[in-house]
């Protein structure tokens, strides 16, 4: 679970994920690449447990090996963008 999702995607339309995108899919992949992690690390994505950079990247630490480099690299940049909002909002 993610929480604040429906914030999340909101967030990241308006600094423009997927504007570029022939098929308007990108947002949905961030939230995708988010459950993921969630489903990888047995907990939700909460503001608590991602605030900072150190938290992006000891969830990516505690994942390596478990997924293709490339993907992680996908959750790092859904990760930092859920980081962004949580700044953005005071969360």
């Amino acid at each position: 679970m993610i929480q604040h999702a429906d914030r999340f995607l909101d967030f990241i339309a308006r600094r423009g994920v997927g504007s570029n995108d022939v098929v308007a899919s990108s947002p949905a992949s961030y939230i995708s690449y988010l459950n993921s992690v969630a489903k990888l690390i047995d907990s939700d994505i909460t503001p608590a447990k991602l605030r900072t950079e150190i938290d992006v990247c000891n969830i990516a630490r505690s994942i390596s090996g478990k997924r293709k480099e490339r993907t992680i690299r996908n959750y790092c940049s859904a990760m930092r963008q859920y980081v962004a909002m949580v700044e953005a909002n005071g969360l």
